[in-house]
């Protein structure tokens, strides 16, 4: 309802009371869209107990039964980078370099999920990317999106963040899984919000740079859960990625150069402080 649960009846279990809140208004517990996997757990267990019987309408979200286009194998580090993702209960970020492919481990985990599932993304034109990807990965006929004039929601569906943050109380029962691509995004306070919005049980963030500026990367945390699996570059460089040196070369600037030089490199890192920049090692 609106972006949180409402839980309507009799004998509320104690466990209950840990995930919800009794409403006065009305006499029935709620709680955020994305507590839906804990109050699920807490009347599930009261219900092997014996204690009640309950209905689920709060999930919307539907099997996917997707068949994957060609037989493409994981990598070594995308196949540990999933299983590690599964291994942490199918939440958590996944931090591999550009380059690394970290979409193709989305495709993994929506095959593995088996779910609708949402993609969220930065720009329009990693939606279309995303779009085509996912049409080229999966035996489907359509591919949902929502952003830029696009509003069409489907099993399976490409957003913006921006997107994500108008729609996800009206749509915050149709997904069984959330890909945060670039979720070093999702920090800002507004998308976290969204986030809290949806009932999706199984989260996945996808970044090379989970660090941000302002420190409010630790808040993924809950939103998406912690770091499952981590690459840096020089773990990839030379096999998977191409080898590289780094090479400094001295130059040498007149005063009016340098004075220069510093007011430029102020208004750049004035602009990366305001925009959360942060550049991985």
């Amino acid at each position: 309802h609106s972006g949180t649960l409402t839980i309507e009846g009799d004998g509320a279990p104690e466990a209950l009371h840990e995930v919800a809140t009794l409403d006065p208004r009305d006499g029935r517990y709620r709680a955020p869209a994305d507590a839906y996997r804990r109050v699920f757990a807490a009347l599930h267990r009261a219900q092997v107990a014996g204690e009640l019987t309950f209905d689920d309408h709060a999930r919307a979200y539907v099997p996917l039964g997707l068949q994957p286009r060609g037989r493409r194998q994981p990598r070594d580090y995308q196949r540990e980078a999933i299983e590690a993702w599964v291994a942490a209960g199918k939440r958590g970020l996944v931090v591999l370099p550009t380059g690394a492919g970290k979409s193709f481990v989305a495709h993994l985990a929506i095959a593995l999920v088996d779910r609708s599932a949402l993609v969220v993304v930065p720009t329009l034109d990693l939606v279309h990317q995303w779009y085509d990807g996912l049409l080229a990965a999966f035996d489907i006929e359509h591919v949902g999106m929502l952003g830029g004039g696009e509003h069409d929601v489907q099993p399976v569906t490409v957003t913006t963040y921006d997107s994500f943050h108008i729609h996800a109380p009206r749509y915050g029962d149709r997904f069984g899984l959330i890909v945060f691509d670039e979720c070093h995004h999702l920090g800002a306070p507004s998308y976290l919000d969204a986030a809290t919005a949806m009932i999706a049980p199984f989260r996945l963030g996808l970044t090379a740079t989970p660090e941000r500026q302002d420190g409010r990367e630790r808040l993924l945390d809950d939103a998406v859960g912690p770091i499952a699996y981590r690459k840096h570059i020089r773990d990839l460089a030379g096999t998977f990625l191409a080898d590289y040196d780094v090479e400094s070369i001295e130059v040498h600037l007149t005063e009016e150069e340098a004075a220069r030089y510093t007011a430029h490199r102020e208004r750049y890192l004035g602009f990366v402080r305001s925009s959360g920049i942060r550049f991985s090692r």
